[in-house]
């Protein structure tokens, strides 16, 4: 979305003519510039001389009918602003500074959204642009830096002597997506859209005219019609629909598509430490049989705080995986591993720049200075963004819960947003711990999909968030968060076997015997299901009763809703 207080003038002389030259008379500035964007966003048609309202351009002259133009500032509406409106609407609460600007544009007051705050969002979200691209937008496109800092962007454009109108009609077309301002300034990144049109563009060997791409064109291209015009562009020929014409047409349908963001993956310097020790036991294991990746054996070799909570948090994150060997627990390195130890450490925010920029929203500053620093992000997203991106996609994450998990899964409200700042506030008075400690847990939070954080600060449970919430409440959530940690993939494996298998467990149970911490008959079926140790077993059986998700006899409600949490 661009829209300028120009855009509406003009709109408003179209109601008493349809001719170029008159309204262009009477609003000289930049007109056909003016123009063009309008057509892009999907409010004009233009047609040999004379400028027509379409039926989203008459409801757009409806909803700023009772506007006094005069008090608008010059751009009314553009990505920042868009998204300002998209996370008012959401949340209810946006910063002060952005409250300020949606005020000046009528947008929104101290009770939300004004009406014609509402009918801009509606109308943007039930409007499609147009696909335009003319030889400078494609130059402009191909060289930028793909995200970044909204200076950067600004120092491309200004060496590279291009307008800004170039800008402005990639928002219009949602190729580029603009950040709301944050203590660290603004930042920017294409959306997929923009990288299906330039994958569009390099099929033609000589881009000399535009390309351009309506709704009406879209659909004949569907429908296997052509006419002389879509032939003139390449997009069909007499068999149909070109090659070129099918990519102009999934650059259409992926403009304004925001699609469900991957879980940010992240790994920690301690981690990374653990991994690459893993990796020195296994190279020595290949000529000396009797040196095993045991916890032990790792803890020999690597100083860490908590051994057995790193090997846990790289296990759910499938980058190591515990095996029996020669009846001893072990962990070795998973491909994902090998590969994440060429690649080094990175956090939850630096992926949030990267996969909100993929699923086609945009990513704050914070983040895309955190990518940048951490190698994730240069002019687009680097190697390491991209493999870490792709494991972020392709591993199912397994459970693992510390008490800041916990403790932030228990404050976290059901069905509404809590600003961050707040959220540290509760988690700090229910179980202590320093600001940045908890900020960081936040972070680990989403990344594990407890947790979904937005670019204004507002934080809210996800479904996987809110089931292991309802387990937590339903087990001994006061044991719990006084433990380091209270679910691992191992104790969840454990469950799960009790889950899978529990009219055999239940015929345990209703023999005689005292059962405390475990029974050997239940460890005896849990072994034939998973490769571990009979003492791990007996230790997460025993874990299991003292929090709440195993009861003597029973599987508990708190374990049930656990297991199914994550099936």
């Amino acid at each position: 979305m661009y829209l300028k207080r120009r855009h509406l003038e003009i709109l408003r002389e179209m109601k008493k003519t349809d001719s170029q030259t008159e309204i262009e008379a009477k609003l000289p500035e930049e007109f056909q510039i003016r123009a063009i964007e309008l057509y892009i966003l999907g409010f004009a048609e233009l047609e040999g001389g004379k400028i027509k309202l379409t039926e989203a351009g008459r409801k757009l002259l409806e909803i700023t009918e009772l506007l006094n133009l005069d008090e608008l500032p010059e751009v009314v509406a553009d990505t920042e602003i868009m998204k300002m409106l998209e996370l008012l609407e959401e949340t209810g609460k946006v910063p002060e500074g952005w409250l300020e600007k949606l005020k000046e544009r009528k947008l929104a007051d101290e009770n939300g959204l004004t009406e014609f705050g509402k009918a801009l969002l509606k109308l943007y979200r039930e409007t499609h642009p147009v696909v335009y691209l003319t030889p400078e937008i494609v130059s402009f496109l191909r060289g930028m830096p793909k995200i970044g800092t909204l200076d950067e962007l600004i120092t491309y454009k200004n060496s590279k002597l291009y307008g800004d109108n170039i800008v402005n009609a990639l928002q219009a077309m949602r190729l580029l997506l603009i950040s709301p301002p944050t203590e660290n300034g603004r930042a920017f990144a294409t959306t997929p859209a923009a990288k299906l049109a330039l994958k569009a563009v390099s099929m033609i060997p000589v881009f000399a005219r535009a390309i351009v791409l309506r709704k009406e064109d879209f659909e004949a291209l569907k429908a296997g019609r052509s006419n002389a015009e879509l032939e003139s562009m390449g997009l069909a020929d007499e068999k149909g629909t070109t090659e070129f014409g099918k990519a102009v047409m999934e650059t259409y349908e992926a403009m304004g598509r925001v699609e469900e963001k991957v879980l940010p993956i992240y790994l920690l310097n301690d981690e990374l430490a653990v991994l690459k020790v893993i990796k020195e036991i296994e190279e020595k294991y290949e000529t000396n049989p009797d040196i095993l990746p045991t916890e032990k054996e790792i803890g020999k070799r690597v100083e860490v705080e908590d051994l057995g909570a790193i090997l846990h948090l790289l296990e759910s994150k499938e980058l190591v995986e515990r095996r029996l060997v020669k009846n001893r627990d072990t962990y070795w390195l998973t491909e994902w591993g090998k590969e994440a130890i060429n690649f080094g450490t990175v956090s939850p925010d630096a992926m949030k720049a990267v996969t909100y920029a993929e699923s086609g929203d945009v990513p704050i500053a914070e983040w895309v200075i955190k990518a940048q620093e951490e190698g994730v992000v240069k002019a687009g997203v680097t190697d390491k963004g991209r493999f870490y991106l792709k494991l972020s996609r392709s591993i199912k994450r397994k459970p693992f819960l510390t008490r800041y998990d916990a403790a932030i899964l228990a404050k976290t409200p059901r069905k509404k947003y809590i600003h961050r700042d707040e959220l540290v506030e509760l988690v700090r008075d229910y179980v202590g711990g320093d600001e940045k400690e908890i900020i960081r847990a936040i972070g680990e939070a989403e990344a594990k999909g407890f947790v979904v954080e937005l670019q204004n600060g507002m934080v809210k449970l996800t479904e996987l968030g809110d089931k292991v919430k309802t387990a937590l409440e339903n087990a001994k959530l006061q044991e719990i968060v006084k433990v380091k940690f209270s679910v691992t993939p191992t104790l969840y494996n454990v469950l799960r076997v009790i889950y899978e298998e529990l009219e055999t467990f239940n015929r345990i149970w209703k023999e005689k015997g005292e059962i405390r911490g475990y029974k050997m008959e239940e460890v005896d079926v849990i072994r034939k299901h998973l490769s571990l140790s009979d003492d791990e077993i007996k230790k997460a059986l025993t874990m299991l009763r003292q929090l709440g998700f195993l009861g003597s006899k029973s599987l508990t409600e708190a374990g049930k809703v656990l297991v199914e949490a994550y099936l």
